[in-house]
Order: C-alpha cells, then sequence, then structure tokens
C-alpha cells in the first residue's frame, strides 16, 4: 500500500515539474530552469533602408512581417527611433484636404474628381481614407487647360472661404502662391475659353432669342457639338460651329439664313414640314 502512495505522490511530483504547477505534494522540491531574456534584435542598416522606402507606401503591418518582427517593435522603432514623417504630412505630397484649400473648392468635389479617375491619386496605409498625390503631379494638372472647369483658377492660393471650416496647420502658403503666378501666366497666354450652354448661345449670336441655350443643350445631346460635363455642360470656344452657322431648335448646326424657315418635326429638315416629309417617303 506504502508503494502505491509512494508511485502517486511520485508521479504528482514529475507532473508539477512538468507543468510547473505546485500541488499538495511537497516532498519533492521543483526544478525549472529559468529561461534566459533574449536581448532584442538590432536594427540593421538595410532594414532602415527598406522601412524608408516603404514607410507611408505599404501598412506597418506588411514590414513587420517582411522583416520579421513584431508589429509593435516596428511602430515603436520608426516613430522613437527613426522619428520619420507621419506619411499625410511628407513634404512631398499633399492630402486631397489640402488641395481643396488650395484650389478654393470644397472637399468633396475633390474626393469625386479622384473617384472618377479625373486626378492622379494614391491612397495611404491608413485605417482612415487618406488620398494624396505627389505635388508635382499636382502643379501638372492644374496647369492643364482640360482641367480648368473643375475649379476655377482665380481662386487658386487665395484662401476662398469654406464655411467654419479651420485652414489646416500644414497648409503651404509657399507652394499654392507659386502655384496660383503660374496658373495665372497660363490662363492669360491660353487662345481659348470654356464656355457654358448660355454663353455659347451668346457667342453665336443668339443672345436676344429666347432658349436659346436649349438649342445648344439638344446639340450637345445629339452629339452635334462636343461638351464635357462636369454640374454643367462646358463648351470650349474653338469647338463651337464656323462663322455663318447657327444651331436650329431641333439641336442641328444649319446656315443663319436657314433660321426662321419651316422645319419638319418629322426628320428636322428645312424647308417642308411633317405632311411634305410624309408624302416624300411613300
Amino acid at each position: 500500500m506504502m508503494n502505491e502512495i509512494d508511485e502517486v505522490e511520485r508521479a504528482a511530483a514529475l507532473a508539477e515539474v512538468e507543468t510547473g504547477v505546485r500541488g499538495s505534494c511537497a516532498k519533492i522540491p521543483l526544478q525549472i530552469e529559468k529561461q534566459k531574456k533574449q536581448r532584442p534584435r538590432r536594427w540593421t542598416e538595410q532594414e532602415h533602408q527598406y522601412v524608408r522606402e516603404n514607410y507611408g507606401r505599404i501598412t506597418e503591418r506588411e514590414i513587420a512581417i517582411y522583416l520579421g518582427r513584431a508589429e509593435t517593435a516596428v511602430h515603436l522603432h520608426i516613430n522613437r527611433e527613426m522619428r520619420l514623417t507621419v506619411p499625410s504630412k511628407s513634404p512631398k505630397i499633399m492630402t486631397a484636404e489640402q488641395i481643396a484649400w488650395g484650389l478654393g473648392t470644397d472637399g468633396k468635389s475633390i474626393h469625386q474628381l479622384m473617384d472618377v479617375g479625373l486626378m492622379p491619386h494614391r491612397r495611404l496605409p491608413t485605417n482612415d481614407i487618406t488620398r494624396v498625390i505627389d505635388r508635382r503631379t499636382l502643379l501638372l494638372w492644374i496647369l492643364d487647360p482640360m482641367h480648368w472647369i473643375y475649379f476655377k483658377t482665380e481662386r487658386v492660393g487665395m484662401l476662398h472661404p469654406r464655411g467654419n471650416r479651420y485652414l489646416p496647420p500644414c497648409y503651404d502658403f509657399e507652394f499654392w502662391e507659386g502655384a496660383r503666378k503660374v496658373v495665372t501666366k497660363a490662363r492669360a497666354s491660353w487662345k481659348d475659353e470654356w464656355l457654358t450652354p448660355g454663353q455659347a448661345a451668346a457667342a453665336l449670336g443668339m443672345k436676344h432669342r429666347p432658349g436659346m441655350s436649349h438649342n445648344v443643350n439638344k446639340a450637345i445631346l445629339l452629339g452635334n457639338l462636343k461638351a464635357t460635363r462636369w454640374g454643367n455642360w462646358r463648351i470650349l470656344r474653338s469647338d463651337l460651329p464656323p462663322k455663318g452657322m447657327m444651331i436650329n431648335v431641333a439641336g442641328r448646326i444649319v446656315s443663319k439664313k436657314a433660321i426662321g424657315r419651316v422645319l419638319c418635326g418629322r426628320c428636322g429638315g428645312i424647308g417642308h414640314n411633317r405632311l411634305t416629309c410624309a408624302r416624300r417617303s411613300k
């Protein structure tokens, strides 16, 4: 009987040694080797270079996986040791909010331009939606006359009031002052002009005719007049009908001499009515 009790106590003692939990039996002392503390692995120059090249382009988690380190360790090393600038505050890029302030428009319009692919951008690997664009790319985009329908060039760098929104602390006055100067110079040298349908009708000499902007809109919808839409339709002055031509109520480009003549409601032709057109088609 005593032998069985000794065997049980011995088995319990061995279990305590393996698990590290002391039970009721304290006859056999626990012998557990103390684990040596591992010193943190030193950062190499190659790892620092990888972090500098990819911080702000990929997430800290992806950097940690590539380097074989803990995500927390990577985050602390970037902020405490390397002291890298937060991606959204980098001097080489601008956020959508900063662009909105510089162009004198609202952030919603800038995000909409990015959503439909009209403004180049990239998204920072952060939890919130932060879209940025390189400053050089942004300046080239602003100087393209085909983009001047998306913002008012006279507002560039003028800090146009935006309701109760406050100016961001990272607003770059020097950049936007330079952008305003080059945009003003580019606009003065541009030989063309963007027009609304009403302005296009006035340029064609139809300003004294009621509802003539309807004719312009009709021509745009039929594909007879080239235009770009951003809110309202915009037409380049160079795309208007040549001198001596006009847009009739059917949206067709005709000679000015034909305006006022009988217009066919069946085919849109001039000089005959619907009944005559029906007889000719038989």
